[in-house]
């Protein structure tokens, strides 16, 4: 019988320090500095615009998760990191993490008031300027694959027009379009 152990419950509940340093480290274009090739701290804080004390802490918590890889006191992007947080405009996720760091991670801290009281944890969504570019941004690249598979997956031919009522990004509509320029 296997020994039971305290394990699981320790990462549960560790998982949002996984996660924010994760946040972090996209905002402060951690990713982004280090496609150009491997950096050590001292090239890459001046690039970032953090201390050097806090980009190891922030660089080496990239490497334990294993979005960052470390040789010697050079740092690189790993493959996740290099083709998904890295900018390229095709698999860009960075708005993704955006999304998560400036709406759901604020709106979660409210869960246990939710649970407790009923009352809903997000509420109405009132955003500035800057908030809905950023959503908006996040919500295309989520939707960014869905919508390139919508024109191979329905033949949209026998139609003339479109109409597209979901009132977001049009990233769907312009999937459609790109591929049937008749409509």
């Amino acid at each position: 019988m296997a020994e039971v152990t305290p394990d699981r419950i320790f990462q549960v509940a560790n998982g949002f320090m996984a996660a924010k340093h994760l946040f972090i480290a996209n905002e402060v274009g951690l990713f982004e500095h280090l496609t150009a090739g491997p950096a050590t701290l001292d090239e890459l804080a001046p690039r970032v615009g953090i201390p050097r004390r806090t980009l190891r802490i922030l660089a080496d918590a990239m490497v334990a998760l294993g979005f960052v890889e470390r040789e010697g006191e050079r740092y690189q992007n790993g493959p996740v990191a290099a083709t998904f947080l890295s900018g390229r405009p095709s698999t860009d996720l960075r708005p993704v993490l955006r999304v998560h760091n400036h709406f759901s991670y604020p709106r979660w801290l409210k869960l246990e008031e939710t649970v407790r009281t009923g009352q809903p944890m997000f509420g109405e969504l009132a955003f500035t300027a800057e908030q809905q570019r950023l959503f908006s941004e996040g919500v295309a690249a989520i939707q960014a694959a869905p919508a390139q598979a919508l024109p191979t997956t329905y033949d949209f031919r026998r139609h003339r027009r479109v109409l597209d009522l979901g009132g977001g990004t049009g990233s769907w509509l312009v999937a459609v379009l790109r591929a049937y320029s008749d409509l």
